[in-house]
């Protein structure tokens, strides 16, 4: 099978969620779905605001990053996460 790294957009849901505890829950969340977290970073957006990306490498299996996907959207300090750029390796 395939290799697939996976760039996740994860915005918070305020300025106030702590930046660096989100980045460390993100990938714990990703090495406990059974793939490598590769990075994370941040990026600054607006009025405080920031954007979290998380790279992820998994083998290519059925239902994706679907999964991982779902629990980061279900994280307490989250918005929202979606998958911005995904490709085989």
């Amino acid at each position: 099978m395939a290799t697939v790294i996976a760039k996740v957009k994860v915005m918070p849901t305020s300025p106030e969620v702590e930046k660096e505890a989100l980045k460390e829950t993100l990938k714990e969340l990703v090495e406990n779905n059974d793939a490598k977290c590769r990075g994370v970073s941040d990026e600054p957006l607006a009025f405080g605001l920031y954007t979290v990306f998380v790279m992820v490498e998994m083998e290519e299996k059925e239902g994706g990053m679907d999964p991982i996907e779902e629990a980061m959207n279900a994280l307490e300090n989250v918005e929202s996460a979606e998958v911005v750029e995904l490709s085989l390796v």
